[in-house]
């Protein structure tokens, strides 16, 4: 029974809706982040920073990242999730992969790998500003880091709307409407 009901949830959550609602709430909650990146951008330019000031956007970037790489890597194995779904046992159901089904496993997991990268990426950035001074000394040049951890939630923010446009026509192309 309970694992009738987690399969029934590793479907529900893999669902084509679920997940099209999954990158839409991931591409709103990016829009006020890439805001508050402009902003403290536009402020720390032409003036030195705070520590303070420096540690809350270090935390706001790589909050960003690792929800990139969790949500990369979620949308990457929905293959897997599904197949884990489908097991009575140890024998594999007997379900036929159809042609959508194939083509929503392959957008999943190509802008799944993309978020997962730009995730990988910002996480790195903030590394190096964390990194100690003797390692590493950004000695206020934190702001190009962050300039490119801007420019990185900017293209998780196309990869989503790439994800979303490729879900989203499945609905109204006829090639997937038969499955």
């Amino acid at each position: 029974m309970i694992t009738n009901l987690l399969n029934r949830l590793f479907l529900l959550l893999t669902s084509r809706p679920v997940l099209i609602g999954f990158a839409l709430a991931m591409a709103l909650g990016a829009i006020p982040i890439i805001n508050a990146q402009w902003h403290f951008l536009q402020g720390f330019w032409n003036t030195p920073v705070t520590d303070e000031v420096l540690e809350e956007m270090e935390s706001i970037i790589d909050g960003v990242g690792g929800i990139l790489v969790a949500g990369g890597v979620f949308l990457e194995e929905r293959e897997t999730l599904r197949k884990m779904a489908h097991r009575v046992g140890e024998k594999v159901a007997a379900e036929e992969v159809s042609h959508t089904q194939e083509y929503l496993n392959e957008i999943a997991h190509q802008n799944g790998m993309g978020l997962l990268l730009v995730g990988l990426f910002m996480e790195i950035g903030t590394l190096l500003v964390k990194m100690p001074s003797k390692l590493l000394d950004t000695n206020q040049n934190e702001k190009y880091i962050f300039a490119v951890c801007l420019l990185l939630t900017g293209v998780s923010l196309f990869i989503l709307a790439d994800f979303l446009k490729d879900y989203i026509k499945t609905y109204f192309q006829a090639e997937f409407k038969q499955h």
